[in-house]
């Protein structure tokens, strides 16, 4: 790793501490000097020290000097792992205890492992790591835990909602091998790859995580003792799995049998029915999974997840688990009857309207602790409409009653008799935050309006008649809007409407002919994507009054995709320079002249990174650059960086643009560079290509 200059160093630091780096008081500037010496310009190791530091009293001079007497003077000039492992170990040492154990359980994880927010704290809560706070609830503390972590930079995030929630994670593979290096100091979780070296083991296993591919020996465990284990994970594609008779104590596990060729055809879990103590059960599997036929001895559990392709034969006694939280079944499962007693329920995925009785249905309504509902179709089972039109009916009385919920998913397979089943409900469940319908409405329901709490919104509608109604909720963030219209059908977005849309805007339309943007529409809105079709309608007219759009994509499926694109593109980029800018390879022309510097591979990425500047940097100093990526779902989809402003004079003609001919024949070969050389093939020579250096790249963040 290429280490970072002195001055990105300190960049690093004080945007990380201060917010900024003038925001440094001066009496800071040599303690900061000597610490970034001593961490060598190494990404990872800045971002840790600075972690520690806006942890704490900041401005605190003493506290600076304390981390400094930390730091070996050696790793400056000797970057060892034994020396980031000091480092990364200042992390751990700082933390309070409350977090060190919940920090540590992140060892039961395989490196590069994508880490879901809620499996994880749903984890820590059934092993005892979080205590009450004030009367809150165990699993709102833990995510209060998971977001220090995150603050800290222990963790990296992932997945990240509108509302900038962290929903999954990874961790660093040197902050990984402290963590796992300390688990095996303290007994606290015990990673093997290879079941022979158990053998040497210490008798009491408090946890066990085991990655496992190929064939295994099944009769390797047979020596080790395993009664006192509380949480077993196992990973990998491997067939085995301990037998589960071995064990007496589990609270929490986790069985994954991930892609290929070696997964069960059938995972049997029937000897698990005297695991008393587990809170936590969670199975990835491609084959059928095959459960006790009675579960109610298990009634401390909280959290059942199976994840399978197969449907899954539920025991008829887990509506008896009165501790029982979290339900995650596959779509095609049949649950039994009774689900009204189960009060305590938190989430429920997947609910199938089909597959599930009128009386079932009818009983969802009961489960007013529901905060994560989750709607599938009917799934191919044979109905008639006026059977699916009252299981529909008796939906809506049950989503009535459900007060607390805060994400509703429902299916996008509905048949059209159900498209106004929603449209009417009487009383809205207020604290939604998130909303995903996706089966077609006839239009945007009413009630909508009045979810003032709601922040991520996606509709499928058949006329949009009505944008009063969305302009209605104030916290909206993101929302995702696709309208199948009619011939002739026209939206105009007012300078009065939807002004508290602050993030992310998405329309798709298939029919409307005339889409527009008016003066003042939105100006809070940073991310706009416009999907339509040009064989039914036109460009969307107007995104130059998006005052405060930062990036812009646009995507057409119809004959003249390049032209009405390139055009609406063009727009676009009058307003922010600055921002960035998304659209179809094919045109890849903005107006501006640019020579290609340089071509980065980006950590994480598939396709490399083209970085251009103004091609009068030299003749005129423009400072303007650009960077050129293929999307990852779309290689045909551009996402382009603009930094910087031109401040050139001739940027629309000095260049000459690629012909019509060139563009489609690189189209055709699904070539990047053949389409980036056509526009930069009169490069001048006799000097190195710059690369400015990007300290995020180099922390593996993009």
């Amino acid at each position: 790793m290429k280490p970072l200059t002195d001055q990105d160093s300190r960049k690093l630091i004080f945007s990380r501490v201060f917010g900024s780096e003038d925001a440094c008081p001066p009496y800071l500037r040599e303690v900061s000097a000597k610490i970034l010496k001593r961490c060598g310009g190494l990404p990872l190791a800045i971002i840790t020290i600075s972690s520690i530091l806006a942890s704490k009293q900041s401005t605190l001079k003493g506290q600076w000097e304390h981390v400094l007497n930390s730091l070996s003077s050696n790793f400056e000039v000797n970057h060892t792992l034994e020396g980031m492992r000091q480092i990364l170990n200042l992390s751990y040492v700082n933390l309070p205890h409350y977090l060190r154990t919940c920090m540590l359980y992140l060892g039961i994880y395989p490196e590069d492992y994508t880490i879901e927010k809620n499996d994880l704290v749903r984890q820590w809560v059934a092993q005892g790591f979080i205590s009450k706070l004030h009367g809150r609830d165990l699993e709102d503390v833990a995510d209060s835990y998971f977001n220090e972590l995150v603050n800290m930079s222990i963790i990296q995030p992932v997945d990240i909602d509108p509302n900038n929630e962290v929903l999954s994670c990874r961790v660093h593979d040197m902050m990984l091998d402290l963590i796992v290096h300390k688990c095996r100091e303290e007994n606290f979780i015990t990673v093997t790859d290879d079941l022979k070296a158990m053998s040497g083991l210490p008798n009491k296993l408090r946890r066990l995580s085991l990655y496992l591919d190929g064939v295994i020996d099944d009769t390797v465990l047979g020596t080790t003792h395993l009664s006192q284990v509380r949480a077993l994970a196992r990973f990998g594609t491997s067939t085995y799995a301990p037998s589960l008779l071995d064990f007496k104590h589990l609270r929490v596990l986790t069985l994954e049998f991930r892609s290929g060729n070696h997964e069960p055809k059938i995972l049997d879990l029937t000897g698990m029915s005297h695991l008393f103590q587990l809170k936590y059960l969670k199975i990835v599997a491609y084959g059928e999974i095959a459960l006790p036929r009675k579960i109610r001895g298990l009634e401390q559990l909280e959290t059942l997840e199976l994840r399978t392709s197969s449907m899954v034969e539920i025991p008829t006694d887990v509506v008896n688990l009165c501790w029982l939280l979290h339900l995650v079944i596959p779509q095609v499962t049949h649950l039994p009857s009774g689900i009204g007693n189960m009060k305590s329920l938190r989430t429920l995925r997947e609910f199938s309207l089909g597959l599930n009785s009128v009386d079932t249905i009818r009983d969802l309504g009961d489960l007013t602790n529901l905060r994560d509902l989750q709607i599938s179709s009917f799934g191919g089972v044979q109905l008639d409409d006026v059977e699916k039109g009252q299981r529909m009916d008796v939906l809506r009385h049950s989503l009535e009653k459900l007060c607390n919920l805060r994400y509703l998913r429902m299916d996008p397979y509905l048949p059209n008799i159900c498209r106004d089943a929603l449209s009417f409900m009487s009383a809205s469940p207020c604290l939604l935050q998130r909303l995903h319908i996706w089966c077609m409405l006839s239009r945007v329901p009413k009630w909508i309006g009045e979810l003032y709490n709601l922040y991520d919104l996606e509709l499928v509608v058949e006329v949009l008649d009505d944008f009063g109604i969305l302009a209605q909720l104030h916290s909206l963030l993101h929302l995702k809007l696709h309208v199948e219209g009619t011939l002739e059908y026209k939206v105009t977005i007012c300078g009065t409407t939807h002004g508290h849309i602050s993030y992310h805007f998405i329309i798709s339309y298939i029919r409307i002919s005339d889409l527009t943007f008016e003066a003042g529409a939105m100006p809070k809105l940073q991310r706009l994507e416009v999907r339509f079709n040009e064989q039914h309608g036109t460009a969307p007219v107007g995104v130059e009054h998006l005052s405060g759009l930062t990036e812009f994509s646009v995507s057409n499926g119809g004959y003249n995709a390049e032209k009405s694109s390139r055009s609406v593109s063009q727009s676009a980029a009058k307003i922010n320079p600055c921002g960035n800018l998304q659209f179809l390879r094919r045109f890849d022309d903005d107006g501006f002249s640019w020579r290609k510097y340089g071509i980065k591979n980006v950590i994480g990425a598939k396709q490399p990174r083209s970085c251009f500047w103004c091609a009068h940097k030299h003749t005129q100093g423009c400072r303007a650059t650009k960077r050129v990526q293929p999307t990852e779902s779309e290689l045909l989809l551009l996402h382009v960086v603009y930094i910087g402003k031109h401040s050139c004079t001739h940027s629309h003609s000095a260049h000459p643009r690629p012909q019509a001919a060139q563009e489609q024949r690189s189209v055709s070969k699904g070539s990047v560079q053949g389409m980036e050389c056509d526009s930069t093939r009169n490069s001048p020579t006799g000097y190195m290509p710059h690369r400015d250096t990007d300290y995020w790249d180099n922390c593996g963040y993009f």
